[in-house]
């Protein structure tokens, strides 16, 4: 098993952003996540959607090896899920992302992702 360390490199030279370490207070209120996401998860972005703007999102637990992607930051749903992967093998983790992209017509370039919302507070 590698250390958190290491597979958050690992995730970074894949493609992905930290999200954040899960926390309560970051999950819609009333919802439940399934059994199988542990709360010492750390979650990650890929920094871009797919040509189809689909998200890719990847979960890397800090004390268990593997990584689990997902269309979806809080999985509520099995179909939210695209692989499971069960160790923490590099070459693994990017066949996997690469699938998903080509599954989704690839990847969307810089200037055709949506822009991210603005809020404004008044």
């Amino acid at each position: 098993m590698f250390s958190s360390t290491t597979k958050n490199r690992y995730l970074l030279q894949v493609g992905f952003v930290q999200l954040a370490l899960y926390r309560s207070w970051d999950y819609p209120v009333g919802h439940t996540e399934a059994a199988f996401i542990p709360v010492t998860d750390v979650r990650y972005q890929y920094h871009l959607p797919a040509q189809d703007g689909t998200q890719l999102y990847a979960y890397s637990w800090v004390q268990e090896p593997g990584y689990l992607l997902s269309t979806a930051r809080h999985i509520s749903a099995f179909e939210h899920i695209v692989a499971e992967i069960e160790n923490d093998d590099l070459l693994s983790l990017q066949l996997h992302v690469e699938q998903f992209f080509r599954q989704h017509g690839g990847v969307a370039t810089p200037a055709s992702a949506p822009a991210p919302a603005v809020l404004y507070w008044s």
